[in-house]
């Protein structure tokens, strides 16, 4: 049986980095030998012992299992005869049968597989994750990239395609005006998604510098160095209202100004939920503002992330800060908890010790 160095999630707070039998992919697939895998927040979450996947889709708290394999951003490369194909990873499968996936909703089946996480998996001695050396999926969900697209900015495709969906979800016209209001990872490539689309207006905010300085780096010059109650202020101040508000962190502040700054017919989208309850007057909602949720990403998503990406609609390769070799993942996920003092917005593992930009 062929076995793999692996970044493995034993419990809550414990990652071992060891050499495991490469966890096997039920029907056909293929085998992906691993060139770059970002570390996402929502990595972190897994670690922490949350299961953002669960409150997303299933509304509710999952336990994940033990001896999970984390990774689901992730690019590599196919071997076969005549070459090397290189190709990013589409990291869920819907089980095909539910009325989610027979209407294209594949994003919302209960009964997903998932890459990285232990979702929708038969029990199994290890979790398939794309922290690995060499790991197998299944076949049609490696899609082959383009030379514009570099393994180490293939690892932000995961999250430009749930970006992708989330910018849908908000029903962006060209010519309208659009907010983010967190510029992580996912908000900022909302943000360039949304830019990309026409809109008239990109803004944002973060409480941090670091995301401000690279969203104005990839030319979001419109950010906010503070919270979602600055960034409401400032569009007071100038007099402006946005048709579209992507909120990536679901706090009761968060929501309530985000409404606030909604014109009327506006839609925020909510990419973080939580169990919290919070007080909501109904006249937010006036002049047909609404609130709804954005979860995953469907299936065609994943292509159109793709041709954004290698037309440079997109940008991502100055948003990486910190790179790893897999056997020091501990190390990696150390500066992701602190990615504040260790100024951090992007971690990526490479297989080998020497880890040069792609």
């Amino acid at each position: 049986m062929d076995t793999s160095l692996a970044v493995i999630l034993e419990k809550p707070e414990t990652i071992a980095v060891k050499e495991i039998p490469v966890p096997p992919i039920p029907g056909s697939s293929v085998r992906v030998q691993m060139r770059a895998c970002g570390i996402c927040g929502s990595d972190v979450r897994y670690f922490a012992g949350d299961n953002p996947w669960s409150l997303h889709t299933l509304g509710k708290q999952v336990p994940s299992p033990p001896n999970m394999v984390l990774g689901h951003e992730v690019a590599g490369v196919i071997r076969r005869p005549g070459g090397e194909t290189p190709v990013a990873i589409l990291a869920y499968k819907g089980c095909g049968r539910c009325d989610y996936c027979r209407s294209g909703r594949e994003n919302l089946c209960s009964d997903m597989e998932h890459f990285g996480h232990g979702a929708g998996w038969q029990q199994m001695p290890y979790y398939p994750g794309g922290m690995s050396e060499q790991f197998d999926i299944w076949e049609g969900f490696a899609y082959e990239i383009p030379p514009q697209i570099s393994f180490e900015e293939a690892v932000f495709l995961d999250g430009l395609a749930v970006a992708v969906h989330a910018v849908d979800q908000s029903a962006l016209q060209p010519g309208q005006r659009f907010g983010v209001v967190g510029l992580g990872p996912i908000g900022l490539l909302a943000a360039q998604v949304a830019r990309s689309r026409g809109a008239s207006l990109t803004t944002g905010c973060d409480t941090s510098d670091l995301p401000v300085q690279l969203a104005q780096g990839v030319g979001l010059g419109e950010t906010i160095r503070g919270d979602s109650t600055a960034l409401a202020k400032h569009l007071r101040g100038a007099n402006r209202r946005l048709d579209a508000v992507v909120d990536t962190v679901g706090s009761p502040e968060s929501i309530r100004d985000s409404l606030s700054m909604l014109d009327k017919s506006g839609t925020l989208v909510l990419l973080a939920v939580h169990g919290r309850k919070i007080p909501i007057a109904p006249i937010w909602f006036s002049g047909e503002r609404r609130i709804m949720s954005s979860a995953n990403n469907r299936y065609g998503d994943f292509p159109r992330a793709i041709e954004l990406m290698a037309s440079g609609a997109v940008k991502v390769k100055s948003l990486i800060t910190h790179r790893f070799a897999l056997p020091d993942a501990p190390e990696a996920f150390r500066v992701m908890l602190h990615k504040d003092r260790e100024k951090a917005y992007k971690v990526v593992l490479h297989p080998e010790l020497a880890c040069p930009p792609s």
